[in-house]
């Protein structure tokens, strides 16, 4: 592929990316000012609903206190009685007695004859309501009137919406709900509007053309209905995207540059792990190994890491089959023993009772080089041998033969020697007789996979049958419940690591794990 297409190629790829991810976060970013609107909105209508409520529930109280009254109608006494009660509650504005047929007083005219209007609509207890006209010609003002017994009183149908608007766009109307007739709505709603959104059969919120909210009384027969523009509470989602596209498309353009280079940079593996090398960057990262019966940290297994210049870390799951393949696992192996060493060398030489497992490689085992690798180190920090084990891959080992001796040499200078992935290799299980070894570390794989006792004991109990039978030590990895822990502690297994009790981490968190372990015991 020439350089021309891969760079086109990858600038599409970039660009794709880039693009993708601003759509997502602009629809992200929307739904959720979408619904934070939406929220305003439901609790804006709960609040005129409270309103309403409130201004209904005065009517009713004025109405019930005046229903005992018995004596003489329209008499100055009466009349009195009339003011007292439109002062005493802060929504009335008139109190009034009727005969059924006409008004006959009222508090704020004295005596009065006018026929009475037929109601609009009735509620429970004998509740009747209507709308009359009062003001000079031109000027007039629409007001409410309720009814119990002998008695009305006058409210402004303003007060029912009497709150701070939300914002400048939204529509508010308050209607009764027996036929949807408007009692009191904002100058700019549109009652027609909110009568349809009232009589829809599902209540629930809704768009169309705007965002309607409708909250139905549980006491009165009234209903509130709330609306705001649509383009107000929904963002413009392709005009948005069409603005970012530039931005996206300079950083596209410059993002497949650094990609290029870096392209460059590293064209081959060899080189990119030469480099590596060179510069130190292969590191070990520690990952606690806890006593399964004591339930504190013994020791840690030693996994390496390549910290890359710009600080991110790559796994060895990346690069380890290919250093192999390319024979460079020689000088990784090298770098994770010094790094090992000036992480955690002082406190191994002050804690004799913890250990540090290293990882041997195919190459590392067809001699003994790594013994001499490390005793300048062992030397250097006064570390004692037992506390340095080694762990060797099962599917290395298929050459028992060429294995061994390695092997015992291992043994016979002071350091344990572990199977890891245990299970996962091509050889039978009868070589453990034929290794000089000291334990085994049961794969992840098995333990990872059971939730209950009748999932695991198809492998894992005989394994741990066959290790105690030859007298291995037993340390199972990828532990993540507390069930799996107890599972393999009653069964007799030694040891155990995994997210359970710490991911792996780099020597200064270590130590840091360390100190709070030991505060944990000191306290205990």
């Amino acid at each position: 592929m020439s350089s021309r297409l891969t760079a086109l190629t990858t600038f599409c790829v970039v660009a794709f990316a880039v693009l993708a991810t601003l759509t997502a976060a602009v629809y992200a970013s929307n739904a959720v000012d979408e619904r934070q609107k939406r929220d305003q909105v439901d609790v804006f209508s709960s609040r005129a609903l409270l309103r309403a409520e409130l201004v209904t529930a005065e009517a009713e109280s004025a109405l019930r206190q005046l229903l005992p009254y018995g004596s003489g109608p329209c008499t100055s006494d009466h009349l009195e009685r009339l003011r007292q009660v439109e002062e005493q509650f802060r929504y009335i504005r008139e109190v009034a007695w009727t005969d059924g047929v006409r008004l006959r007083c009222s508090s704020q005219r004295g005596a009065v004859d006018t026929a009475l209007p037929p109601p609009e609509w009735t509620y429970a207890d004998g509740f009747t309501a209507w709308h009359s006209e009062v003001g000079k010609r031109g000027n007039e003002r629409r007001m409410l009137n309720v009814r119990l017994g002998n008695h009305v009183v006058v409210i402004d149908p303003r007060f029912y919406l009497d709150i701070v608007p939300l914002d400048d766009t939204i529509e508010l109307a308050v209607l009764e709900t027996q036929d949807g007739a408007v009692i009191s709505s904002w100058p700019q709603a549109d009652d027609a509007l909110a009568r349809a959104a009232f009589k829809r059969t599902n209540s629930s919120p809704y768009f169309e053309g705007r965002y309607y909210v409708v909250e139905r009384s549980s006491r009165f027969p009234l209903a509130v209905v709330a609306c705001e523009p649509e383009d107000r509470m929904r963002r413009d989602l392709p005009a948005q995207l069409r603005t970012l596209l530039p931005p996206a498309l300079v950083l596209s353009a410059f993002a497949t540059w650094l990609v290029m280079r870096w392209r460059r940079k590293l064209r081959t593996p060899r080189n990119a792990i030469l480099q590596g090398i060179r510069r130190r960057q292969f590191v070990a990262w520690l990952q606690p190994l806890v006593s399964l019966e004591s339930g504190r940290c013994v020791g840690a297994e030693a996994l390496v890491r390549w910290k890359l210049e710009d600080g991110s870390v790559v796994a060895p799951d990346t690069f380890i089959p290919m250093a192999e393949s390319l024979g460079l696992v020689e000088p990784i192996t090298d770098q994770v023993v010094r790094s090992v060493f000036e992480g955690v060398g002082a406190v191994l030489a002050r804690r004799p009772d913890l250990h540090v497992s290293l990882n041997l490689a195919g190459k590392d085992l067809a001699g003994t080089r790594v013994l001499d690798v490390l005793k300048p180190s062992l030397a250097k920090y006064a570390v004692r041998p037992e506390q340095i084990w080694f762990e060797a891959i099962e599917r290395t080992l298929i050459d028992t033969a060429g294995s061994a001796p390695v092997l015992e040499a291992f043994r016979a200078a002071g350091h344990r020697i572990f199977i890891d992935d245990f299970g996962t290799g091509y050889s039978s299980l009868s070589y453990l007789q034929e290794l000089p070894v000291d334990g085994i570390k049961i794969d992840r794989s098995f333990i990872r996979s059971f939730a209950s006792d009748e999932d695991m004991n198809k492998i894992v109990p005989h394994v741990i049958d066959m290790a105690r039978s030859l007298d291995l030590l037993m340390v199972a990895e990828g532990v993540e419940t507390e069930a799996q822990a107890q599972y393999l502690r009653e069964r007799g297994v030694q040891y155990a690591q995994g997210w359970l009790y710490a991911k792996a981490m780099p020597a200064d968190e270590f130590l840091r794990y360390l100190e709070r372990e030991a505060a944990r015991t000191h306290k205990a």
